[in-house]
C-alpha cells in the first residue's frame, strides 16, 4: 500500500498542509512569487474572519451555508423518497419515468444553474410569467437580486439534489424481499403501515447516507451560486464558497482565503465524520 499512499500524501495531504501554513501568513498579490517573503501573522486570520465586528468576518456566510444545506436536503429528501416509492411500482412508462427523473442529476451543474438563472430573469422568466398566470404574484419579483436570492439558491439546489436522493432510495427498494409486503396484506396491514412497518426501516441506513452526502455537497457547492448570481453575490446568498473565491481573486487576500477555507473543512468534518461512523457501521 505504500505507493498508494505517497500519492495520496501528494495530492492531498501536502496540498492541505500548504494550505494551513499560507493561512497563518499574510500572503497576497505582491508575496505571491516567493512565499517565503510573506510576514507571518499567526492566527490573526482566523481571528479575523471570526470575529462578528471584522469586515473579514465571515459569520453571515457561514449562516448562509448552513441554512442553504440544511433546507434544501430538508425538502429534497422526502422529493426523493416519494419519487422513488412511484417508479417503484409497476406501470406503462415506468422506464421513461425512470430516465426522466434523473435528468437534473445527469446535467452538469453549469447548465443547470444556467437554466435556472433564465428561469428566475426578472419580468420574463419563467417563474415570474408562471405566478403572473396563476395570481400568485405580480411577475415582477427580484429573484437574482435582494432577499430572494436565497430562496432562488434553495429552489435551485433542490432541484438538482432531489434525484440523488431518489437513485439512492431506489437502489435500496429494489433490494427488499417482496416477500414481507406479501405477508402484511395477508396480515391485514394498509399501505401506510407497511410504510413505516416495513419500508422506512429498510431504506432508513441509505436515506440517512444520502441526505449526508447531499448536505455535504450543498455545503461546498460552489458552481451553483457562482452562476447564478455571479460574483460578489448577493447578501443573502453569500456562501463560504464564493466568499474564499472574492478574498482569493478578487482581493487577492490569499491568507485570509486560506484561513476561510480551513474553517470551511473543519465545519465539514463533523458531517464527514457522521458519514464515516453510519457508513463503518452499515459495514
Amino acid at each position: 500500500m505504500s505507493p498508494s499512499f505517497a500519492l495520496m500524501a501528494v495530492v492531498t495531504y501536502l496540498p492541505l498542509l500548504l494550505a494551513v501554513l499560507i493561512s497563518l501568513t499574510a500572503l497576497n498579490q505582491f508575496t505571491i512569487g516567493d512565499m517565503s517573503s510573506a510576514r507571518g501573522v499567526g492566527a490573526r486570520n482566523y481571528l479575523d474572519v471570526l470575529n462578528p465586528s471584522s469586515s473579514l468576518s465571515i459569520l453571515g456566510s457561514l449562516r448562509t451555508s448552513v441554512l442553504f444545506s440544511v433546507l434544501s436536503t430538508v425538502v429534497a429528501t422526502p422529493l426523493g423518497i416519494g419519487a422513488a416509492l412511484l417508479v417503484n411500482q409497476r406501470f406503462r412508462g415506468r422506464a421513461v419515468l425512470r430516465t426522466v427523473m434523473l435528468l437534473p442529476f445527469i446535467l452538469p451543474a453549469f447548465g443547470s444553474a444556467l437554466i435556472w438563472r433564465l428561469m428566475f430573469q426578472t419580468g420574463t422568466g419563467a417563474i415570474d410569467q408562471l405566478m403572473r398566470a396563476t395570481g400568485l404574484g405580480d411577475g415582477d419579483t427580484l429573484w437574482l437580486i435582494g432577499p430572494n436570492s436565497f430562496w432562488a439558491l434553495v429552489i435551485t439546489g433542490i432541484w438538482t439534489s432531489w434525484p440523488f436522493v431518489y437513485i439512492m432510495v431506489l437502489a435500496t427498494l429494489q433490494s427488499i424481499p417482496h416477500e414481507y409486503y406479501e405477508a402484511a396484506v395477508v396480515d391485514g396491514a394498509g399501505a401506510i403501515r407497511r410504510f413505516w412497518s416495513i419500508t422506512l426501516p429498510s431504506i432508513r441506513p441509505t436515506l440517512t447516507l444520502a441526505a449526508c452526502l447531499t448536505t455535504i455537497s450543498h455545503f461546498n457547492n460552489f458552481t451553483l451560486p457562482f452562476i447564478l448570481f455571479g460574483s460578489p453575490p448577493p447578501p443573502q446568498a453569500n456562501v463560504l464558497p464564493i466568499t474564499i473565491y472574492t478574498a482569493s481573486f478578487t482581493s487577492f487576500d490569499f491568507g485570509h482565503s486560506t484561513a476561510i477555507a480551513v474553517v470551511n473543512l473543519l465545519v465539514l468534518l463533523v458531517p464527514v465524520a457522521y458519514y464515516l461512523r453510519r457508513a463503518g457501521s452499515d459495514d
